[in-house]
C-alpha cells in the first residue's frame, strides 16, 4: 500500500503514535495508558454484562466458515471514511477486496507496518490462502471493520448488528483483530 491509502492525521498525533511505537519511553507510556484506560472501560462494561458469550466451535476448522471483524478502521476506498476522532459505525468489506482497494482511516495507532502489509490488521489474503490449502472450510463473503470510538459502549448496538449479519451468513468462526 502507498501513503495515499492512509487518511491524513495531524502532525502531533502522528508524532505521538510513532513515539509510542519507536521509543522505550513511549512504549512504557502506551502500556501504562492502555492498562489504565482499558481497565476502566472493562469495569464499566462488565457492570452491564452478566457473562461473556463464548461459543465453542461446533465443526472442524477445515469445514468452518470464517470471517474477520477488526477495529483497525479499514474500509473500501469507495466507502465513506470513518469520522475522526470517534466513530462507532462499521464498514462491510467483501472477500473479493484487494489490498489496493482498502483505505486505513484510524488515527490511534502507528499505521506504518499496516501500510506495508495490510494482513497485519486485516488478514483477508491469509484467510483466502488458508481456504485454498484446505485449512479452513470457507472464507465468508463479508467481513466487518470498525473505526475508533472514545466510548466502547457506543459499539454495543453496531456489534449486535454485525453479530446478526454473521449469524445469518452462517459464519462459524470469527477472527477478531484489534488495533
Amino acid at each position: 500500500m502507498n501513503e495515499s491509502r492512509l487518511t491524513p492525521i495531524n502532525r502531533f498525533r502522528e508524532w505521538a503514535v510513532r513515539w509510542m511505537n519507536d521509543t522505550q519511553e513511549g512504549q512504557r507510556f502506551a502500556r501504562w495508558f492502555g492498562k489504565t484506560v482499558g481497565g476502566l472501560q472493562w469495569r464499566l462494561l462488565m457492570k452491564a454484562a452478566d457473562a461473556i458469550p463464548w461459543t465453542p466451535l461446533k465443526r472442524p476448522l477445515s469445514e468452518a466458515t470464517v470471517a474477520i471483524v477488526t477495529t483497525s478502521g479499514v474500509h473500501l476506498c469507495s466507502d465513506k471514511p470513518f469520522v475522526q476522532p470517534s466513530d462507532a459505525s462499521f464498514r462491510v468489506i467483501p472477500r473479493s477486496a484487494k489490498a489496493q482497494e482498502i483505505w486505513i482511516t484510524h488515527a490511534n495507532y502507528d499505521r506504518r507496518d499496516a501500510e506495508r502489509d495490510l494482513n497485519l490488521i486485516f488478514p483477508l489474503e491469509r484467510l483466502l490462502q488458508l481456504e485454498s490449502e484446505g485449512v479452513v472450510g470457507r472464507v465468508a463473503d463479508a467481513h466487518y471493520s470498525f473505526g475508533f470510538t472514545k466510548d466502547p459502549r457506543n459499539l454495543l448496538s453496531p456489534a449486535r448488528q454485525v453479530g446478526n449479519l454473521l449469524s445469518k451468513a452462517h459464519v462459524d468462526l470469527v477472527v477478531l483483530v484489534p488495533a
